[in-house]
């Protein structure tokens, strides 16, 4: 299934490898927050040398995405805490809302025609997509708004920060919804909110899609620490 991902124009041969190594650790749902990302291991998985991969992790730790080893050999998936999460939902609302508010004034035709396309797909799978396709086609949406605002800030930062909120909410075993969550409910709600905010840039009203990619991340922010909190606490007893 082909899905838009944000990926850089011109990337160079040391661009691919970092997207490659960042599809690997982040993407690929092999890794949990905590796992230690083998350097030996995934330098075979990619068919590379150890010293660039060595170079991207650094980098991806530079980043803020992985954690070093205090004696700087080896790289982890970091562990995020309720407080964590609360400061990412707080950038990726400044970020998402700047991307909204932009790319209401600067998509193209095809930028919008990109952003119909993932949601019509979305609601094709509605029902059956599995955990990685969901996650894929809500990562494809997003992706598609930093495109749109052919801002190459706004679309870098917010690119980083799309895979940072890629590892933690669709491949750690804690970021699982609890049992009693109603998750065909959730993806419905999750669509009409892409099918709103994609209204809203249609429409190229700016001020209204910022508010709205705003309200979405603050709703999500204030459900998903709220969970993880309760899981703490459960997990206590």
């Amino acid at each position: 299934m082909n899905i838009p991902k944000l990926t850089p124009q011109n990337a160079s041969d040391t661009d691919s490898l970092y997207d490659r190594v960042v599809q690997h650790v982040f993407f690929s749902g092999t890794l949990a927050p905590g796992d230690k990302v083998v350097e030996r291991r995934l330098a075979e998985d990619l068919g590379v040398s150890r010293i660039p991969i060595r170079e991207a992790l650094r980098q991806l730790a530079g980043q803020g995405l992985l954690v070093m080893d205090q004696n700087g050999q080896g790289a982890r998936l970091r562990n995020y805490t309720a407080e964590d999460i609360r400061q990412l939902y707080e950038l990726r609302e400044l970020l998402e809302g700047g991307a909204a508010r932009t790319a209401a004034k600067a998509a193209t035709d095809t930028d919008i025609a990109r952003m119909e396309m993932i949601c019509d797909q979305t609601q094709k799978e509605l029902k059956n997509a599995s955990a990685q396709l969901w996650a894929d086609l809500d990562h494809a949406f997003h992706a598609a708004i930093a495109e749109a605002s052919h801002n190459e800030r706004i679309a870098r930062a917010l690119k980083q920060l799309l895979t940072e909120c890629h590892s933690v909410f669709y491949t750690s075993q804690n970021s699982r919804p609890p049992a009693d969550t109603d998750l065909k409910a959730q993806r419905q709600a999750v669509l009409a909110d892409h099918q709103e905010l994609l209204r809203l840039i249609r429409s190229r009203d700016a001020a209204g899609a910022e508010g709205k990619a705003r309200d979405d991340m603050r709703l999500s922010s204030d459900r998903y620490v709220k969970a993880m909190i309760a899981r703490d606490i459960s997990g206590a007893k």
